[in-house]
């Protein structure tokens, strides 16, 4: 590995502006002026900036071209088709209004674009009261119904969708494929394939920056559409340790989603197998450290680490934080979720309406 990738990376997101966006991501930047609502803090985009030490001012693609094998390693570029692009993309969403209704393609589809699929999860952050997700079709819609509910133009669509309570701390795991929709108030984390294909299926008469509508693409996104995949929010499953609290919350075969609580002073040591680590504090401080050195996050801030480095994360006061990997679910999934006494439905359900676990588990 070179030995500059062989400590933590402290990143500057991309902050990407977005009509239906507000103002909670511009801390990240407060230079920003004018009212520009921001959707996304994007915080390991291709353009995502080193912040310190030998590699500061250099983008994450930059990183990975330097040596993909030491900073993504085997799993992540199983996890990109062979791509040279860092296989987790983390963001948090700030939806002051509705997104689109949407959906995104999976790989087989986006492959003749040259693209990856676009697997996500969110984890709810914070929401307004009643704010709803979309989540699937309506029980008995058909497919029909809905893309002649898109193109009526009457924002019928919305009434197709069907709608889940947005609950700070729930998980949902959503394939590509699925019919979904975030909704406003909604501050969430997501955690995806490092894919920007997204297919609008209604976008509730949103125009852009110069009066004229969006872009829909109806045709495209009913030719990926997965009418059966409804995700439902997912049961964590805590895990043993004597240390802090850690809480596995998603997986399927391109990521894995884990939460961990610390108490001031305490530290846990976390390590990915032949593939990248994406650890983003979301409260208190943490240092995150592997032998070759380490970078202090707070709240809102991610750092990533390179292939197959263990990685000591030590609470500097009271800490809340989300990891992000490339799993091999054997072994980073069930064994720990079936030690911890987890019943297998309960693994199973971590990859959502995905048979990915189930397949290891044999269901």
């Amino acid at each position: 590995m070179n030995t500059d990738l062989a400590t933590p990376i402290r990143l500057r997101p991309r902050l990407d502006p977005k009509p239906w966006g507000g103002q909670k991501l511009r801390r990240f930047d407060p230079s920003r002026t004018g009212g520009v609502p921001i959707g996304e803090a994007v915080a390991t985009a291709a353009e995502s900036v080193a912040t310190e030490g030998a590699l500061a001012g250099t983008t994450l693609a930059e990183l990975v071209r330097m040596d993909p094998g030491g900073l993504i390693g085997k799993r992540g570029l199983a996890a990109t088709r062979g791509r040279p692009l860092f296989p987790l993309l983390a963001k948090l969403i700030d939806a002051a209004e509705n997104l689109s209704i949407q959906v995104h393609p999976d790989d087989a589809a986006a492959a003749p674009l040259d693209r990856l699929g676009k697997t996500e999860a969110y984890h709810v952050l914070e929401a307004a009261p009643g704010a709803v997700i979309g989540l699937g079709l309506r029980d008995g819609v058909t497919v029909e119904e809905f893309i002649a509910g898109c193109r009526s133009g009457s924002g019928a669509a919305t009434t197709l969708v069907r709608w889940v309570a947005a609950v700070p701390g729930t998980t949902f795991l959503i394939p590509a494929g699925t019919v979904h929709a975030l909704g406003g108030g909604c501050l969430v984390y997501e955690i995806q394939q490092p894919s920007d294909v997204t297919y609008r299926f209604d976008d509730g008469g949103r125009v852009d920056a110069d009066g004229k509508p969006r872009a829909l693409h109806v045709d495209q996104g009913a030719a990926v559409l997965r009418p059966g995949y409804r995700p439902e929010p997912i049961s964590p499953i805590r895990l043993r340790g004597d240390v802090g609290r850690r809480d596995l919350l998603a997986a399927c075969d391109v990521f894995g989603l884990e939460r961990i609580g610390l108490e001031a002073g305490a530290a846990v040591a976390v390590v990915s197998v032949d593939g990248p680590q994406v650890i983003t504090c979301l409260e208190g401080t943490v240092d995150v450290a592997t032998g070759d050195g380490s970078v202090t996050i707070g709240a809102g801030w991610t750092a990533v680490t390179g292939a197959s480095l263990e990685t000591t994360i030590r609470a500097v006061a009271p800490a809340v934080l989300l990891r992000a990997w490339v799993p091999d679910l054997e072994r980073d999934v069930v064994l720990p979720a079936r030690t911890a006494g987890a019943e297998l439905a309960t693994v199973a359900a971590l990859s959502g309406p995905l048979p990915d676990l189930a397949r290891i588990l044999g269901r």
